[in-house]
């Protein structure tokens, strides 16, 4: 079988939960703020596994062992709605947890780690810290940092220091904003709970965390860092789908890129399943991207498991590409 590494499982301690349940709670004094939070709740009902977040290591790796699973790249929960004053020491514990757990199983755990993003230069001192220190490979950003996207210019010392330093930014989905959820998403004509399914999970949040790559591509930042590395799940969230069609519709605009922008996708841009088992989507990545752009990930504990040891064996590939998503590209840009 395949050997798998794989990229995108989450994990968390009973403290860093408690901090993100608190800052997505979703106040409740108006017939507006209610509806809203019905919505969300409904949504997102599938995903409730806050134990499987918190498991013992030992459960986890029995996992691992039975999905032939060698190695899983840990994140922790995010920091991205967290008071400024609290998130550098928030970040720091919880990177140095992870490290602990790192050197604890070093065969079997890597990590991606935590960032007070809400201020672009401690965010970068963290991710090195972090990297040489804890031995973590990268980092995790979850969606808008307070209503900001990545591209605004306070973000740009996270980007420099991931490539100077040779690592990936992993950008995860984060939540729709609520105007956004309510204006393009829920309806009088189906379930709130339907709603909020199609503004998050279902489609919502992964269109959002995909022009997060193409707002980074105009704002020239692989310009100004041509090496850096960018990570997406679900199969390069929605945006990458259309690259040739933006290299149609934008380049006549002359945003000042030195490329199309379809190379960006192909050059900077690393993606991976989250969970999402579509041999027809696999083989639409490896057309587009190659097999070493592409990882291996599941979306722990989030999504269905029972494809996860036979996906790629099923897949219409040669060994070689199979090898190559199943672990080589994460043994090659995490340096593992």
């Amino acid at each position: 079988m395949t050997e798998l590494i794989t990229v995108e499982e989450h994990y968390a301690t009973a403290a860093s939960l408690k901090a993100a349940t608190a800052q997505h709670a979703q106040p409740a004094d108006t017939a507006a703020a209610k509806r809203l939070g019905q919505a969300i709740g409904g949504g997102l009902a599938q995903y409730a596994v806050d134990d499987k977040l918190i498991e013992p290591l030992e459960d986890r790796l029995a996992f691992m062992d039975a999905h032939n699973i060698k190695m899983q790249v840990l994140s922790d929960e995010g920091l991205e709605g967290t008071a400024p004053d609290k998130a550098v020491a928030q970040a720091q514990e919880m990177n140095d947890h992870l490290g602990a757990v790192i050197q604890q199983y070093p065969t079997r755990f890597s990590g991606f780690a935590a960032l007070p993003v809400q201020n672009g230069e401690a965010a970068a001192a963290e991710l090195e810290r972090a990297v040489k220190e804890d031995g973590l490979k990268g980092a995790m950003i979850h969606g808008r940092v307070q209503s900001q996207f990545l591209d605004a210019p306070q973000f740009t010392p996270i980007f420099e220091k991931a490539a100077e330093l040779d690592v990936p930014i992993y950008i995860h989905p984060g939540m729709t904003a609520p105007a956004v959820l309510n204006t393009y998403y829920l309806s009088d004509q189906y379930p709130l709970a339907s709603g909020g399914a199609l503004g998050l999970p279902g489609f919502g949040w992964h269109a959002e965390t995909g022009l997060q790559f193409v707002r980074l591509v105009l704002a020239g930042r692989f310009d100004q860092f041509p090496d850096l590395k960018i990570m997406m799940g679900h199969w390069g969230e929605l945006v990458s789908f259309y690259m040739h069609r933006m290299d149609e519709t934008i380049m006549p605009t002359k945003p000042g890129l030195k490329h199309d922008i379809s190379y960006y996708f192909h050059h900077n841009l690393y993606v991976s399943p989250s969970g999402l088992f579509d041999q027809n989507q696999l083989q639409w990545a490896v057309n587009e991207f190659g097999a070493d752009h592409i990882l291996f990930s599941t979306d722990y504990p989030y999504e269905p498991t029972d494809k996860i040891a036979t996906f790629l064996d099923d897949a219409d590939l040669t060994q070689a590409q199979r090898d190559q998503i199943g672990s080589g590209t994460a043994k090659s840009i995490l340096h593992l």
